[in-house]
């Protein structure tokens, strides 16, 4: 009798753990890879709305950059889109000239509602009649809510660049 209810357990445990629903780790990652891609084309567009909808729009949510004038942090929702109505503001520049593209992702998806990802982003082209290349490493963590990733933490360090 003992032997058949441990029997009986394992068949049970077997059969729900098969039953849980499998990640697709790929089409997830693709997914996250367009979320960077809506933010950048919002920050190129100065579309603050698109800008918005890949973040968690709550009092947790960082934004950071580290330069060579060192660090600048964003707490919260509002002051991240506080900083991005500036960035979106800003004129001196003209985008057009200018391209980023990220490259050498790591993501890593730990559950099917959270994600960290590291890659580079390479921005080039003219600022201000200047030639330009910045290597960034970026750091994101992102949530996933309402089957949408979104980020919740945005940290990006400018590489030095050579003289």
């Amino acid at each position: 009798m003992k032997n058949r209810m441990l029997l009986l357990t394992a068949v049970i445990f077997i059969a729900l753990s098969s039953c849980e629903e499998k990640i697709d780790i790929e089409k997830e990652k693709e997914a996250i890879k367009a979320v960077f891609e809506q933010e950048k084309d919002g920050f190129f567009a100065q579309d603050l709305e698109a800008m918005a909808e890949t973040w968690i729009q709550e009092p947790s949510s960082v934004k950071m950059y580290m330069s060579a004038e060192g660090q600048t942090k964003f707490e919260g929702w509002e002051a991240i889109n506080k900083n991005s109505r500036e960035e979106v503001a800003d004129t001196t520049w003209d985008r057009k000239l200018v391209t980023v593209t990220f490259k050498d992702y790591q993501i890593n998806i730990l559950d099917d509602e959270s994600a960290w990802v590291m890659c580079n982003a390479l921005w080039e082209g003219t600022n201000q009649g200047a030639p330009m290349q910045i290597v960034q490493t970026r750091i994101q963590v992102l949530e996933k809510t309402d089957g949408k990733w979104k980020f919740a933490l945005m940290a990006l360090y400018n590489q030095p660049q050579e003289k």
